[in-house]
């Protein structure tokens, strides 16, 4: 598998795994490649605080990567926010 395809497969993983965490060992299992890949792989998401690590060595996505989703949550209000301003603006201007 080649390395930007794992880096997208390990973070689905941890999704699916967020509660219990994965180890690396498991992460090189199931994803059928080496411990050292998972090992360097995990080392660049720790770089960008992407991950942290538990209890017996497991690995989880760290709040910071969740917050992807409420900035993303964020974009829509303001965009729908706009859309029904430009609506007012524009029924006000009708009648």
């Amino acid at each position: 598998m080649e390395k930007s395809s794992r880096i997208f497969e390990i973070i689905r993983l941890l999704c699916d795994n967020h509660v219990s965490g994965l180890t690396n060992k498991e992460i090189a299992l199931r994803l059928k490649t080496s411990e050292a890949n998972v090992c360097r792989d995990m080392a660049l998401f720790k770089n960008y605080d992407w991950v942290v690590q538990g209890n017996g060595a497991r690995w989880r996505l760290s709040p910071t990567f969740g917050g992807f989703a409420g900035r993303i949550m964020r974009s829509y209000n303001e965009a729908k926010l706009r859309l029904t301003e430009e609506e007012a603006r524009y029924a006000a201007e009708m009648q």
